[in-house]
């Protein structure tokens, strides 16, 4: 993706427990973001703690279309562990 795509704020809500829940998918998921900071794609990802109740991705993608469909190959999305997404424009300013 290239450094001039449009930017999108990604926000999960995991479900309850999710710190326990996610241990059996966390390798998967932790290779998969690192596949997309490698393409450029993915600027920054974490997750709040205590609780661990939300992730936030920045993301790099044509449109919020592209950046949905790329959210489907999360394994936490697979796991069913992500109760709610919410994705919009982001205006980056310092960084990425």
């Amino acid at each position: 993706m290239t450094a001039d795509a449009p930017t999108f704020l990604v926000l999960y809500t995991y479900v309850p427990d999710m710190e326990q829940r996610r241990a059996p998918h966390r390798e998967a998921h932790l290779a998969w973001l690192r596949e997309l900071a490698g393409a450029g794609t993915l600027l920054v990802a974490g997750a709040a703690r205590e609780p661990v109740d939300t992730g936030v991705l920045v993301v790099r993608a044509a449109d919020v279309h592209e950046v949905r469909r790329l959210l489907l190959d999360d394994p936490y999305a697979a796991a069913n562990l992500i109760s709610g997404v919410v994705v919009r424009p982001f205006g980056l300013v310092v960084g990425g």
